[in-house]
């Protein structure tokens, strides 16, 4: 049954995606000639909505039948079971603590005619059938050559189930090579996205320069060892962050200030299940933040007195690092061993790198294979992960976020021989 949906899966988005059209509703771009170096079919579409509803309501007319088709796909899989009074609950909490998101749910709605339920158990469905493994370095000021600022971002993802193949399709592949610019006139910046509009947005960049990406992080199995309780979850203050923040600074407050969601099982604002955030800025930030319901570390790039490495540099994998695993509930590295040893070898190249990093190191640093299981070989230990017999994990894709130039560089495969294509927003954010 499932090779039968994959078969399905695919050959539907094959035909649904090539002639989706972006006419009608904001601007539609071609970088490859304007504002994107080499030479790459490459498309933008820039959205402009006057509030949140207004925005949930023309992505519903700009995908209005990819959006169905996934509906349709979710609700005759043998593997979505509905329960009712669960949603409910959620749809209560979404009013309760993001207002915004339940106004874009309800747009999406009243333009796909799609029932609101129905799209959020369509968002816990995909948030489920990915169970992402990341990695994350970022340096900034003196740790790199020239006084600038980047943040790497390897996305992983299982290699031999249903799930992966999916997200392979639907973000590392056809919707990695489409990026959407959202301006939502009651929010205070523009940003930059891959992935599904509303169910399953990647946030990159902003207008002011705030870069993201954000590991996933892994917890207990046992229920009342993890640190869980209601709130907003990881993915929705990512993106909170991205329209409202201009620096690291304004991202840590909006994190503590918030009523933080954290909860095992499938819900909407539990997407990522309590992720550690990283962001960049234009202004020479770096900052990462592990967090649970009741716990938070936000970290700097001059905390060194946290971190215990030189001034300038942050990494991370699937573990907290910095907050108490017996308070919150994370895995430690010996449960997860891919983890442990991916962060601890993103460290070593930062400092082994430290005052000479640059974006062809950083390039470098995704598709290392130093530091897995076996040192003289890739496997599915390394920073740029392949399957073994120790994990079927591999890494799907990959980006670099330059904050001051308003670039981000995306690998839209593998970075172990891929290239890094150019998107450059400073004409696009001027505008």
């Amino acid at each position: 049954m499932a090779k039968k949906l994959i078969i399905l899966f695919t050959i539907s988005v094959l035909i649904i995606l090539p002639t989706t059209t972006f006419i009608g509703v904001g601007r539609t771009f071609s970088l490859k000639n304007s504002f994107i170096e080499d030479r790459y079919d490459f498309k933008i579409c820039s959205i402009n909505a006057s509030n949140p509803y207004d925005y949930g309501f023309k992505m519903g007319k700009i995908l209005n039948t990819f959006y169905r088709f996934l509906n349709n796909f979710v609700f005759t899989s043998e593997r979505t079971k509905i329960n009712e009074s669960h949603i409910k609950d959620q749809i209560k909490d979404i009013e309760k603590y993001c207002p915004f998101f339940l106004e874009e749910l309800k747009g999406l709605s009243a333009s796909t005619h799609i029932k609101l339920e129905n799209l959020i158990i369509l968002q816990n469905k995909l948030s489920s059938l990915s169970d992402d493994q990341c990695t994350a370095t970022l340096a900034t000021g003196k740790a790199t050559k020239n006084n600038e600022t980047f943040l790497t971002f390897n996305i992983d993802a299982h290699a031999d189930n249903l799930g992966a193949t999916i997200h392979s399709i639907l973000i590392g592949r056809s919707f990695s090579e489409k990026l959407w610019v959202v301006r939502i006139n009651t929010m205070r910046y523009r940003y930059v996205f891959l992935g599904i509009p509303i169910i399953k947005e990647l946030p990159l960049l902003n207008e002011k320069g705030l870069g993201w990406g954000c590991p996933g992080t892994h917890f207990n199995q046992s229920e009342n060892l993890v640190d869980t309780g209601p709130g907003i979850g990881t993915i929705i203050l990512d993106r909170m962050a991205m329209m409202t923040c201009k620096n690291v600074s304004e991202v840590a407050d909006l994190f503590k200030n918030s009523d933080r969601g954290l909860q095992r099982g499938e819900g909407w604002q539990h997407q990522f299940d309590g992720a550690t955030s990283c962001f960049c800025d234009s202004e020479g930030g770096i900052l990462v933040i592990e967090m649970t319901h009741n716990y938070i570390a936000t970290v700097f790039g001059n905390s060194t007195d946290i971190t215990g490495a030189p001034e300038g540099i942050l990494w991370h994998a699937n573990h907290h690092q910095w907050l108490d695993p017996n308070l919150t509930g994370s895995l430690y590295p010996n449960e997860i061993p891919s983890s442990g040893f991916r962060a601890e070898r993103a460290r070593e190249l930062l400092e082994q790198y430290y005052g000479n990093i640059t974006l062809d190191i950083c390039k470098k640093i995704t598709r290392d294979y130093g530091g897995g299981y076996d040192k003289n070989k890739r496997d599915s230990g390394d920073i740029c992960r392949i399957p073994d017999k120790n994990e079927k994990r591999m890494t799907d894709y990959a980006w670099i976020i330059v904050p001051k130039e308003l670039a981000v560089y995306i690998t839209h495969t593998n970075p172990y021989r891929g290239i890094f294509w150019k998107h450059d927003f400073s004409k696009l954010f001027a505008s």
